[in-house]
């Protein structure tokens, strides 16, 4: 390979401290680590045992047995605005109620790395490209008993690094391969409180050029737990806490990443959140902080949050409707 070599490998750690960090920077297929939700975002990214938005396709597939209606999220995130403008991830989740069956639903997400200049093995320019990842899935949640909810996520990865020509054996760096999600999700009504665990991008590794020189996905079990102490239709409280454990190799941690966090409901129109999260590997370790609005079923969310320590504070927004 040329110089998109270390071009490609400057900006798949730009996305691994966007997304969870250094951690699991590693692993391949990095835009399945970035989480589409700024609600999440504002509250730590405790959301596992919560999952009650179309977004949860990626944090709890658990969570589409309990889907009422129709719900449809849409986030776009510069992920590095301080390091490059055209470094960016998006996401479109919907989810919907299939009587008789449970929740289905379907989402895309794109994760763009930007432009890059390709060269020759003379060192001649060759032109610009585009390096990016874009991975479509599907998921469907059921009832297995009264409150609890299972459910799966299958998905296409595609990583596409740089064309034929900026590489030395003329083959083209981009790679696929195909993951699954699992997700359960437990209510307790009694306790008003819940609780969810996700296994997450159960795959083959993905190789780009070279096939014995493979990726591994960024497998990943995540728990969760959430309390709900008031719940009235003008004030209602969540408190919540998710764990991460990254199953790859060369983990030493028995937590890699964990968030807490809290949101307050007004009149079910306004939210205020705030939370702390953590990913000691990643250099991450500072408290987030957001806002939602709703009405008329359709809900804005604002976060700010933390990246690498050697990158800024960064805004997140996501939009969403439910109907």
């Amino acid at each position: 390979m040329s110089r998109f070599a270390s071009a490609c490998l400057s900006l798949l750690l730009l996305a691994g401290h966007a997304a969870t960090a250094g951690a699991q920077s590693e692993a391949g297929g990095q835009s399945t680590l970035i989480a589409p939700s700024a609600r999440a975002d504002g509250m730590g990214r405790a959301f596992t045992a919560i999952a009650n938005d179309a977004t949860a396709i990626w944090w709890n597939t658990g969570g589409l047995a309990f889907a009422r209606g129709h719900d449809v999220t849409i986030m776009y995130v510069p992920l590095v605005p301080d390091l490059s403008d055209d470094v960016n991830y998006s996401n479109l989740s919907y989810v919907q109620r299939a009587e008789g069956l449970g929740g289905i639903g379907a989402s895309i997400a794109y994760l763009s790395y930007g432009k890059s200049e390709g060269t020759d093995v003379d060192g001649n320019p060759t032109g610009e490209f585009t390096s990016y990842e874009l991975v479509p899935a599907i998921a469907y949640g059921t009832d297995l008993g009264q409150n609890i909810g299972f459910g799966i996520a299958l998905k296409l990865i595609r990583v596409d690094l740089a064309p034929a020509g900026v590489t030395l054996d003329g083959r083209a760096g981009a790679g696929t391969t195909f993951a699954a999600d699992f997700g359960g999700l437990f209510k307790m009504p009694k306790w008003k409180s819940s609780f969810g665990v996700t296994l997450n991008n159960i795959g083959h590794d993905i190789a780009y050029i070279d096939d014995d020189e493979s990726d591994p996905l960024g497998r990943n079990v995540r728990i969760g737990a959430a309390y709900s102490p008031i719940e009235t239709d003008i004030h209602s409280v969540i408190v919540s806490a998710d764990a991460t454990r990254f199953l790859l190799s060369g983990r030493t941690l028995a937590i890699d990443v964990w968030g807490v966090g809290g949101e307050y409901t007004f009149n079910r129109l306004i939210s205020f959140r705030g939370g702390y999260y953590s990913d000691p590997v990643g250099t991450i370790e500072s408290y987030t902080l957001g806002f939602g609005l709703v009405y008329k079923g359709l809900a804005f969310d604002y976060a700010n949050v933390p990246q690498s320590e050697f990158l800024e504070r960064v805004s997140r927004y996501s939009i969403g409707y439910r109907f």
